[in-house]
């Protein structure tokens, strides 16, 4: 009975326990393609374990130790992985599906998910392997030159965001694009470690964009950070170092050269030449070098920790970033913290939160770009007294020696800035097809500066000339506050194997509201001292010099929608949607409206005709309508009130307080209504995929400030009358292979844009200006440049004589077209000389592969748009000369475009075509040389994979613009205007991205 007993028990534990630690040697082979073609350096990985290896040449791999009861977890970089069970094998081949034209992916869209091949709008979307080893120091500068219709205009500053523009310039009161970032809305990322994020969508079109209502008018770019992978634990190591350079100096006169040019320029004035020897001046210093740094270093090291189990998963990212600017003494410092932890409670409810932690360090610039350009090279910076040179007397008034201000000035600023973004969700599964989920998010953000003016003087002698002998300390701080909730409920249900409907209902409550306070003294008797310790207003209480300011604001927006997605037999596409916005940004006569929108697409290549070819793999048409709104801009129901008014009544003189503009009740938000249409094509068994988009966007109702008849004092309003048309093709294509151990990828993308006003201010004629060459009208691009058009150079009086400019001109002056025709030269010749908006934007990358080795080359540029060369065209003081005025008119035929040189002739100063610069350019963006350890290696070293690589970015730019650098910012009303443009670095790195 006791030997029956044991064998039983024996039987139930014993020899199930047996069969499970059997371990076995598994091979394969990992192919791809049709007809299959072997995949060199996959991954093979036992799934929850580390134990994993390579395919070799032959894309065959072995892997011992292997439970028969395990399950293998195959990958390749571009292509879907696959888990497969072993169950006893020992021979397991598999074949990878490409992602490049992976029909099947997933993209995000707004508040939810959706199969590529069902999208019927226009997005974009970006893998994480596409620009993770691609050092940024911000996120967004990865997307330039990779997306079609989207606009990025870098800045060099150190931490500085780059502008983008989606589509165009759609209106007057703000152009940046919205970002959701794990389902957070947010105006900037700065928060994000790069190397977290997993994949970017950016969404263009008017149907995408419409379940984002009021927030979506200008784009809609969507951040997904990563989530660990079940049954994996991964720790990531990727770090990079490098410096950054100048790519181009702007060319100016040298001494020899500015002795020359200055010394004609008194004779054309009719006065003595300036003796520069006699008076000391015969340095000859590039003031571009005293203030720019020739290396500047940049770093970034971030780790990150993730795992997932059945039930579990959580990650934590740890980031550093530092950067120098390329002027002296700038720098910006950011960490970074993410943890995420979600979890399964059971099949219906899973639960989770999200927390990043991000602080800043900016130290900014103090010396002046602008002041090395003009600035005399003939003296030194310092005086052999070791006092600092104030310069020739024919300039040190107006220009201060750069190296000076830049010295006296450094580290007397300390800012630093706090924030937190969190959030916290649950959802939960029922009745089979049902799935709820609730969010709460939150967003922190504490900000502070102190700043310390020194006392100072430049000169020595009689030739003191800029001096301080006050001390002064300034001090701010600033908090912002943002929250938000999210409720979805989605329907999805496949019905008859043939209807596939997604139905998505929700409701969006938003909050934000800062406030800020800023005040300043000066020490008069006892100076302050120079130590950040100091550095608060309460080191002085003298209340004659005491300054201060605040102010807050904040608003609240509601909204509920509903989107439905329905695929007939995967041809016939629809979505609809519909969402209802209300605000608190405007009065209760305007504050709800609703936005629709319509997409429909026909999937071709599904149909039955379709399948006795195998040209086309995948063939869809697509159209799209929508309408958002634009609620960015000041507040306009309560205006802020301007103090510097009085009135005077009998001898009394009184102060008064009067509102910025008369509120109007009946406003509205600004309304944009899109439409597009497109083709998707993929050929050449799959290799070859190619997307075509029209896209024809208005912007109604713009809100403008007019003027208007008022008895109270308060001479401006504000309205809807405005209309903008943004119009234009995207083109973009990707052609991949892969030959044995060689693999290819190119991808091009080309975007047309034309940008034009219909309708603006309530009367005909009615123009924006914003500076003095910068104006909006109607039947022209927004924040076109305005002035008169260049005709030649006057090359004798007799030709001045006979001219329409003959009270105003001389021999060696600008001669100007009559535009109008009328034959007086007037204001009315003024005419639109260019946009600063490209006509033409595009981009392409080349990826090649060879066995471990990889290298990626980027390339972008713009066609079609100007830059104004606002340096030069300054005449306040003797500045140094640019290069182009090495060929400025001397006599008869010696120029017929540069003029004579003479600061005191306002006629060269006009604002014209001859300040314009053309914006074109074509620039080699990135160049990245990689190799992947392998095999042996990587089993030794304990690492599921490693890459070391070497970059360069903005490696060389190819333009006609003579700035730092053609890429040229600047608000929607004057844009393209270069005073001296932070340089945008050409940046070389050399880093390694490490998996165990």
């Amino acid at each position: 009975m006791r030997k029956t007993l044991l064998t039983i028990l024996l039987s139930l534990f014993l020899i199930p326990a047996l069969h499970a630690q059997e371990l076995l040697t598994v091979r394969g082979k990992i192919t791809s393609g049709t007809p299959p073609e072997n995949l060199i350096g996959a991954s093979v990985q036992l799934k929850g374990s580390t134990l994993g290896t390579q395919t070799d040449v032959n894309g065959d791999y072995t892997l011992a130790n292997v439970p028969s009861t395990g399950v293998l977890v195959f990958s390749y970089l571009g292509y879907s992985p696959q888990e497969v069970a072993v169950n006893g094998r020992t021979t397991v081949n598999v074949q990878l599906q490409s992602t490049s034209n992976e029909l099947e992916q997933v993209v995000v869209i707004g508040y939810g998910t959706q199969q590529k091949r069902d999208v019927t709008g226009s997005i974009v979307s970006l893998k994480a392997e596409e620009f993770e080893d691609v050092p940024v120091p911000n996120p967004l500068n990865a997307l330039q030159g990779k997306a079609a219709g989207v606009l990025i205009t870098n800045n060099g500053s150190p931490g500085s965001s780059p502008s983008i523009r989606i589509r165009g310039v759609g209106s007057i009161n703000g152009v940046s694009p919205l970002y959701v970032v794990d389902g957070i809305f947010t105006n900037n990322i700065d928060f994000v470690n790069p190397n977290d994020i997993a994949s970017m969508e950016i969404l263009k079109d008017a149907s995408s964009l419409a379940i984002f209502g009021l927030q979506g008018a200008n784009g809609v770019i969507i951040i997904t950070t990563k989530r660990a992978k079940q049954g994996e634990t991964n720790i990531n190591v990727n770090s990079y170092a490098g410096i950054q350079r100048v790519g181009q100096k702007i060319e100016v006169a040298n001494a020899a050269q500015f002795k020359q040019l200055y010394n004609e320029q008194l004779t054309n004035l009719g006065q003595s030449p300036y003796d520069f020897e006699f008076n000391g001046y015969t340095a000859n210093t590039d003031w571009q070098d005293q203030i720019l740094r020739q290396n500047a270093f940049i770093n970034n090291n971030s780790v990150s920790i993730s795992t997932a189990s059945e039930r579990n998963s959580a990650s934590l990212s740890l980031s550093y970033f530092n950067q120098e600017g390329l002027v002296k003494y700038d720098s910006y410092k950011r960490y970074t913290a993410h943890l995420r932890d979600e979890f399964t409670v059971n099949k219906h409810v899973k639960v989770g939160a999200d927390l990043s932690l991000f602080r800043w360090d900016r130290t900014p610039a103090t010396g002046s770009i602008s002041g090395s350009l003009w600035a005399a090279p003939v003296y030194n910076p310092y005086h052999e007294t070791g006092a600092y040179n104030s310069g020739p007397a024919f300039q040190r008034a107006q220009v201060a020696n750069p190296v000076a201000f830049m010295e006296i000035n450094k580290g007397t600023n300390v800012s630093n800035g706090y924030r937190l973004v969190g959030s916290a969700f649950a959802e939960v599964k029922f009745l089979q097809n049902f799935t709820w989920r609730s969010t709460f998010f939150t967003d922190l953000g504490f900000n502070q500066s102190r700043g310390y003016t020194p006392i100072y003087s430049i000169g020595y002698g009689d030739q003191r000339a800029q001096f301080n002998d006050v001390s002064g300390v300034n001090q701010s701080k600033s908090t912002f506050t943002a929250w938000q909730q999210d409720h979805l409920l989605t329907y999805s249900k496949t019905f008859q194997e043939k209807h596939d409907v997604t139905v998505l209902v929700g409701a969006t409550m938003q909050y934000s509201g800062n406030d800020n306070v800023s005040g300043s003294v000066q020490g008069l008797t006892t100076p302050i001292p120079n130590n950040p310790d100091f550095w608060y207003l309460g080191i002085s209480n003298d209340r004659e010099t005491q300054r201060n300011g605040g102010g807050a604001s904040e608003n609240a927006l509601a909204a509920t929608f509903i989107r439905v997605n329905y695929a007939f037999a995967s041809k016939y596409l629809l979505n609809a949607s519909l969402r209802r916005d209300g605000t608190s940004r405007f009065g209760p006569v305007n504050q709800y409206d609703n936005f629709p929108a319509v997409g429909a697409g026909w999937v071709i290549s599904e149909e039955n005709f379709m399948q006795s070819q195998s040209f086309v793999n995948f063939l869809k048409l697509k159209t799209s309508w929508g309408q958002q709104g634009n609620q960015q801009g000041d507040y306009v129901i309560y205006p802020t009130l301007n103090t510097g008014v009085s009135a005077v009544f009998g001898e009394q003189i009184y102060p008064a307080a009067v509102p910025a503009y008369v509120p109007n009740p009946g406003i509205r938000w600004e309304k944009i209504e899109g439409f597009d249409a497109g083709v998707e094509l993929v050929t050449l068994n799959n290799k070859l995929s190619i997307e075509v988009d029209y896209y024809n966007r208005k912007t109604k109702d713009i809100l403008t400030t007019i003027e208007r008849q008022a008895t109270v004092g308060v001479p401006t309003t504000l309205v809807n009358a405005g209309t903008v048309l943004n119009r234009g093709f995207e083109f973009s294509g990707t052609l991949n292979d892969q030959k044995g151990d060689f693999g290819y990828s190119v991808s091009a993308n080309l975007t047309t844009i034309h940008n034009e006003v219909l309708a603006l201010g309530e009367n005909e004629g009615f123009n924006i200006f914003a500076g003095n060459f910068s104006r909006t009208s109607v039947n022209y691009p927004i924040g076109h440049f305005y002035g008169y058009v260049h005709d030649g150079i006057f090359q004798t009086p007799e030709e001045v004589a006979g001219s329409l400019q003959a009270t105003t001109a001389k021999p060696g002056d600008i001669r100007f077209k009559d535009v109008n025709g009328d034959g007086i030269f007037n204001d009315k010749d003024r005419t639109y000389i260019g946009s600063p908006t490209p006509e033409l934007t595009y981009g392409a990358s080349v990826n090649l592969t060879f066995k471990g080795f990889e290298l990626g080359v980027d390339v972008q540029g713009v066609a079609g748009n100007h830059i104004y060369n606002n340096r030069i065209a300054q005449n306040f003081s003797i500045l140094n000369y640019e290069a182009r005025r090495f060929n400025r008119w001397t006599g008869p035929g010696t120029s017929t475009f540069e003029p004579i040189l003479d600061n005191t002739r306002a006629q060269n100063f006009l604002p014209s075509d001859y300040f314009l610069e053309k914006g074109d350019y074509f620039r080699i963006r990135n160049l990245t040389l990689g190799y992947n350890l392998r095999g042996g290696v990587l089993e030794k070293l304990r690492m599921k994979g490693a890459k070391i690589y070497v970059n360069a970015q903005n490696l060389k730019t190819f333009t006609k613009a003579t700035g730092y650098s053609p890429e040229v910012g600047g608000g929607p009303l004057s844009s393209g205007v270069d005073n001296g443009t932070y340089p945008v670095p050409s940046i070389f790195t050399g880093g390694i991205n490490i998996n165990f």
